[in-house]
């Protein structure tokens, strides 16, 4: 393992990502000839190419310095690390991991460091089909030294489990239960690379979990992978992409040296320092986008204080305080539970759900408040009609005024033919207080829009949502989360770059070590001579994880998603309500104030009500302007909210993951019923263990994979779906 330089490091608020690149390996077991050398050769230019640009993108290493991606100041300013995870199989497993072992980038000629300072830290891990002790009896006499010496030098061995038995003669049962294991490994293998080397002729017929089935599985795992031709002379390194077809591409020749030496380079700046890779910064819209990501960034790596100083401003606090009490007269339904954390995943997910909470109070406060003080401001400007009728300006008031006079009230002391003395100062003050709620409403917006109240929101949200399947994919034994597929077309997808970046930086950094249920495990030697010591050994627990995702993550995910149905769906359907009420009330008013009017036309009012009648008038009117105003409130609210779309979704969301009411529970459908079944499988195999497959952390994979598949496309719709500003009233 190579030494880590000394790089100095601002002051860091918040723990910064370490850059981190995580290589799977799977090699044929047999290299006869002179394939061992060819293998070396190229493992160690691959591997030289790929570190000298892991070491070149960190500030303050040694190494290409002053080219960095922007994004890059945003790692931890540390020594990245490059790791391989092999199967700790005789022949190219073996070889990859001495390779990686003798790994070391010097720093650049001319800069402050020797020149034999390391740049670059590496590291071997393992993903075994079976325990260790079993699957040390599966290897051959000969590679046992080697296996127990690469054993101990891994940072951590994760154990499957398979079930390994070789009758002589074979059974179906027995070669079903190693091809089931050995497919297992190859999957897990998957899921801690950003990258699958493999070293393997392809003339040659393949086996089940094999090299070539790996290949063909990273391919559809949307892994790029670096295919070393052992059979091959000369140029053997082909470099397939996701979208590339495996025989097409080993059909043509392998590009030269200097071609396959830059694709290596990119595809590192792509998957670890590019988050908007392709785009045009100098298109329209994408240089902000871009800079958006860049605050967002800075933001969440900020001091924490400033949020809570934030929250602290009155006016930040009002916003806030006065959407959650508007929404806490709709909550229907049981409050879930919270998932329980799981770190180093957690202490990022409680940043960006704070984050995401102060953003979407202040939005939803922000629209709230302005349509609120719209309906404020028109009805102080009707109110004002009203008082300069009443107060002297219609032609009733003398009437009005003799009523009073009769009532014993009489008018004020200094009042004018243009109304009482109090009648100027109370407009004015009314104008003024008018002219601050319009002035209020305008800076409102402003503010919300320019300072991107509801974008933090809903990339924090969605980072949120994101690392909520942390919790569970590491247990399931998966650090490679299912990708987000929002609607392509979307600027949302540009501005959320960063926040993928974000979000995968931070799952390449955590290691399998970081998370609890690893133990340190000592091992007779292959030889009965002396102990090997295992730092982290983690064991897969498939039926702890797959009732932990049926009970904590879907059961609970169930209970969120039909309370904020109900409560969504109340509030849409109380404001529906209450705009179709006070419509109804409008035509009530209008009819009422038409009947006054032709009664004062036709003089069919009696001469002691036609006063009244007049007085009544210019109220009728301050009513009829005020109801449109609420009915218009109301609808604004309801679309800025988006609270029956969202209704909409957290219902079909439920019904995804629960299944159908009225169904039987083995008929309903849903993921609910799926983790369910996986229980009861592993439940019945561990039963009958004569008849058990094995492998089950697979089936629990696949099934926690699906699960987080189902709740990251939500968070990516959800995310294009809210995305818009604060709306101005007027």
């Amino acid at each position: 393992m190579s030494g880590s330089p000394s790089v100095n490091s601002p002051p860091q608020t918040f723990t910064h990502p370490r850059l981190v690149l995580r290589l799977g390996f799977a090699g044929r077991k047999e290299l006869v000839g002179s394939e061992p050398d060819r293998l070396e050769v190229a493992l160690r230019e691959v591997f030289d190419v790929l570190g000298h640009r892991l070491a070149s993108l960190i500030p303050g290493i040694p190494v290409g310095e002053g080219n960095e991606p922007k994004v890059s100041a945003f790692y931890e300013r540390r020594c990245p690390l490059m790791r391989v995870v092999t199967g700790l199989c005789e022949g190219a497993d073996a070889l990859a991991g001495r390779v990686i072992s003798e790994t070391s980038i010097a720093a650049d000629e001319g800069s402050s460091c020797a020149l034999d300072t390391a740049c670059l830290e590496t590291e071997l891990a393992a993903v075994l089909p079976f325990d260790v002790e079993t699957y040390r009896t599966s290897r051959p006499k000969e590679f046992l030294e080697e296996f127990d010496r690469q054993l101990e030098s891994c940072a951590w061995v994760m154990e499957l489990d398979g079930i390994y038995e070789k009758p002589n003669p074979p059974t179906k049962l027995a070669d079903h239960r190693r091809s089931r294991a050995y497919r297992a490994q190859s999957a897990f293998l998957l899921r801690q690379s950003d990258i699958l080397v493999a070293a393997a002729n392809p003339d040659e017929a393949g086996k089940a979990g094999g090299t070539l089935e790996t290949v063909r599985a990273a391919l559809a795992f949307e892994l790029p992978v670096i295919f070393i031709h052992t059979g091959e002379e000369g140029d053997n390194v082909y470099l397939i992409e996701p979208d590339d077809d495996l025989d097409s591409v080993l059909a043509t020749t392998a590009p030269k040296q200097t071609s396959r030496e830059q694709t290596l380079r990119n595809w590192v700046t792509r998957l670890t320092a590019d988050p908007d890779s392709g785009l045009d910064p100098a298109a329209h819209g994408q240089e902000a986008a871009r800079k958006i990501g860049e605050d967002t960034l800075e933001e969440f790596f900020g001091d924490p204080a400033v949020l809570k100083r934030d929250s602290l401003r009155p006016l930040f606090r009002f916003r806030k305080w006065a959407w959650a009490w508007f929404e806490s007269h709709f909550h229907i339904g049981e409050r879930p539970k919270s998932d329980s954390p799981l770190e180093p995943y957690a202490k990022y997910r409680k940043r960006a759900t704070a984050l995401n909470y102060h953003y979407s109070g202040l939005y939803r406060g922000a629209f709230l408040l302005n349509y609120t003080l719209a309906v404020m401001a028109v009805a102080l400007a009707a109110l004002t009609l009203v008082l300069l009728g009443v107060g002297g300006h219609s032609p009733a008031v003398e009437d009005i005024a003799a009523i009073a006079e009769t009532g014993g009230s009489g008018v004020e002391e200094g009042a004018t033919g243009h109304g009482p003395a109090w009648l100027l100062p109370l407009l004015l003050f009314m104008t003024v207080v008018k002219l601050t709620f319009v002035a209020f409403i305008s800076r409102n917006t402003r503010q919300a829009n320019k300072e991107n109240w509801n974008d933090r929101a809903v990339d924090y949200r969605y980072l949120a949502e994101r690392l909520r399947g942390m919790y569970y994919l590491p247990l399931a034994g998966s650090y490679q989360p299912p990708a987000a597929a929002p609607p392509q077309f979307a600027s949302r997808v540009v501005r959320q770059s960063s926040v993928d970046w974000l979000f995968d930086a931070i799952v390449r950094a955590s290691s399998p070590t970081d998370t609890p249920g690893s133990t340190r495990r000592e091992f007779p030697s292959h030889d009965g001579n002396g102990t090997v010591v295992v730092d982290k050994l983690i064991t897969l627990r498939p039926l702890v994880v797959a009732e932990m995702v049926r009970d904590g993550w879907i059961g609970e995910q169930v209970k969120y998603h039909d309370r904020n149905a109900r409560t969504m769906h109340g509030l849409h359907h109380r404001m529906e309500k209450a705009s179709e009420y006070f419509g109804w009330s409008v035509v009530v008013v209008v009819v009422l104030d038409l009947f006054i009017i032709g009664g004062e036309v036709l003089h069919l009012w009696p001469p002691g009500l036609e006063p009244w009648a007049k007085m009544i008038t210019p109220w009728l009117v301050f009513i009829s302007a005020v109801l449109p105003a609420i009915i218009a409130a109301l609808g604004g609210i309801r679309f800025q909210s988006e609270c029956q779309r969202l209704a909409e979704r957290s219902a079909v969301m439920r019904v995804m993951l629960k299944g159908h009411a009225d169904a039987l529970p083995e008929e309903s459908g849903g993921r609910w019923q799926n983790a369910n079944a996986v229980s009861k499988r592993i439940n019945e195999a561990r039963a009958n263990p004569d008849s058990d497959p094995g492998s089950w952390s697979l089936d629990v994979l696949r099934l926690t994979e699906r699960v987080a598949t189902d709740f990251v496309q939500e968070a990516a719709e959800w995310s294009v779906l809210y995305a818009k500003e604060v709306s101005d009233p007027g």
